[in-house]
């Protein structure tokens, strides 16, 4: 996903992914501009996914941070418990908020009737590409 984003990125300034788990599986996202990686990011309890992480937090990360009452700029290893397990738990339904935030409509909102103007680009995953997309309205 890391190549596919940074390559659509290059192409048409800037690609966005995101994983949300509407079962609580948590959440990721991916933002590149101009073929380079600015965030990456996951919430989703697997061991180590912290070695995921690329890129300052975006500033609706920051945002939301200094809502909870955490400082917007952190460093786990500096991070108390509480405070960590504070971010863990509202990080993990973030990524359709990310969404909206970066200008995209979050992914549980559209429907066919969803307005839209101007070029839109669905990339397939290589899965997508092999398996098929899922049925459903698709207005282009």
């Amino acid at each position: 996903m890391l190549r596919l984003c940074t390559e659509l990125s290059a192409r048409y300034d800037r690609a966005q992914a995101s994983y949300y788990g509407g079962r609580g599986d948590g959440s990721a996202w991916l933002v590149a501009e101009h073929g380079t990686v600015i965030r990456r990011y996951a919430e989703t309890g697997e061991a180590e996914e912290e070695l995921l992480t690329l890129g300052e937090p975006l500033p609706y990360e920051r945002t939301r941070r200094t809502e909870l009452g955490l400082r917007p700029d952190w460093d786990p290893a500096q991070e108390s418990e509480d405070d960590e397990d504070e971010w863990r738990w509202t990080a993990h339904d973030l990524a359709p908020d990310i969404a909206c935030a970066l200008g995209a409509t979050a992914p549980l909102d559209l429907t066919a009737d969803t307005p839209s103007h101007g070029t839109g680009v669905i990339a397939l995953t290589p899965y997508g590409v092999a398996h098929g997309v899922p049925a459903g309205a698709y207005r282009i």
